[in-house]
């Protein structure tokens, strides 16, 4: 299961690099539709990317024991919900409509759905 993990995480870092290279690209492009699009896309990437190794290791570090399968889907559905969760709130900041409480919400709303994906993941009963 390391062995397999030490995979994702080198296509990550390699992800990493190139999706803040370029945010870096785009920042220095006048503001367009297209290059806010492009932007929030690049942002997505880079935050999701970056942050799936470490959350790689939490999940082997503190997740319990589950098949290999649902540890790698785990550990990439959760860089991925927070990837989402940063471009959703840097889209709302350039609507100018983000305040502490919708922020709160959104916080809510995806520390809910990935309770439920995990406890529909692990298995309850006895085997």
């Amino acid at each position: 299961m390391v062995r397999d993990n030490k995979r994702w995480i080198v296509y990550a870092v390699l992800a990493a690099t190139l999706s803040w290279l370029a945010l870096w690209g785009i920042i220095h492009v006048p503001v367009s539709g297209a290059t806010k699009v492009f932007f929030l896309i690049a942002l997505f990437f880079a935050v999701t990317s970056t942050l799936m190794p470490a959350i790689a290791y939490l999940n082997a570090r503190f997740g319990g024991a589950v098949p290999a399968r649902v540890y790698r889907l785990r550990f990439v559905r959760q860089s991925g919900q927070i990837g989402l969760f940063v471009t959703v709130v840097a889209w709302l900041q350039m609507q100018r409509v983000l305040d502490l409480t919708i922020t709160l919400i959104l916080i809510g709303v995806f520390a809910l759905v990935e309770t439920f994906l995990i406890t529909r993941d692990t298995p309850s009963g006895p085997p």
